[in-house]
């Protein structure tokens, strides 16, 4: 497949998404992050579970497609968004959840040490 038959907005439209992409990954792991806890955890644990059976998935595609496919292309495409997914995983589930980020915030008396 030639590139050069493709549209011109193609790659603009492709940058841009993933500018988009970037900057929501950033915004969610300063909101979450602090936020992370056992509960996050665990959800991750179970969705890094289930994701990774799209490595399988991907292997069928490459095998029933792989020649109308230029993986040249967008394999780094994929690869660093599927890694970002991957990475802000805890943080996107503690930033769904809501809640407090503190016991303090949550209302409750700081532990003393008494």
């Amino acid at each position: 497949m030639d590139r050069d038959t493709w549209p011109k907005w193609w790659g603009t439209l492709d940058v841009a998404i993933a500018f988009v992409l970037a900057v929501l990954a950033f915004a969610v792991v300063g909101f979450g992050q602090r936020r992370v806890d056992k509960q996050a955890e665990d959800a991750s644990y179970r969705a890094y579970r289930f994701l990774t059976h799209g490595i399988l998935c991907l292997l069928v595609v490459f095998m029933l497609f792989g020649d109308r496919i230029v993986w040249g292309n967008c394999l780094t495409g994929f690869g660093w968004r599927a890694w970002l997914l991957l990475y802000c995983l805890p943080a996107w589930f503690a930033a769904a959840r809501g809640g407090a980020s503190s016991p303090a915030e949550a209302g409750a008396a700081p532990d003393r040490g008494m």
